[in-house]
C-alpha cells in the first residue's frame, strides 16, 4: 500500500512538472503584415531572422523551422501567423557583446506578399 502510495505521488509531481515546463503561449495567434529581415547565418556573423510588424521587431524562437527560401538579404514583405511568447529572446551575434534583447514570437506560417 504504501509502495502505492509514493508512486501515485511520484506519477502526479511527474504530471505537474511536464505541465509546468510546456512553453508558455497565450494561445492566440494573430496573423499580420509584416517585413521579414535575414541578416545572414550566425556561423559567418550574421543574426538570423527579424520580424518587424508595426514598426517593432521580435525575434522568432523557431527561426530555424523557417523556409531556406526566405535566406534573402535584407527586408522580404510577407504575412505572418504568430504567437506571442511573453518573453524575450537576447541572441548575441558574431563578436558583439551588445545585447539585442528583442520580444520572442513563434512563426506558426508566413507567406511571401504579392
Amino acid at each position: 500500500m504504501k509502495l502505492f502510495l509514493q508512486l501515485t505521488l511520484l506519477i502526479g509531481l511527474c504530471s505537474l512538472l511536464l505541465v509546468a515546463c510546456q512553453n508558455n503561449t497565450d494561445g492566440n495567434a494573430e496573423t499580420d503584415d509584416a517585413i521579414l529581415i535575414w541578416s545572414g547565418e550566425y556561423m559567418v556573423d550574421g543574426c538570423g531572422f527579424e520580424v518587424e510588424i508595426d514598426g517593432k521587431r521580435f525575434k522568432p524562437d523557431n527561426e530555424n523551422e523557417m523556409d531556406a527560401a526566405f535566406k534573402v538579404e535584407g527586408e522580404t514583405p510577407v504575412i505572418i501567423t504568430y504567437e506571442k511568447l511573453g518573453r524575450q529572446l537576447d541572441i548575441r551575434c558574431g563578436l558583439s557583446t551588445q545585447s539585442r534583447a528583442m520580444d520572442a514570437i513563434r512563426v506558426i506560417s508566413v507567406k511571401k506578399r504579392t
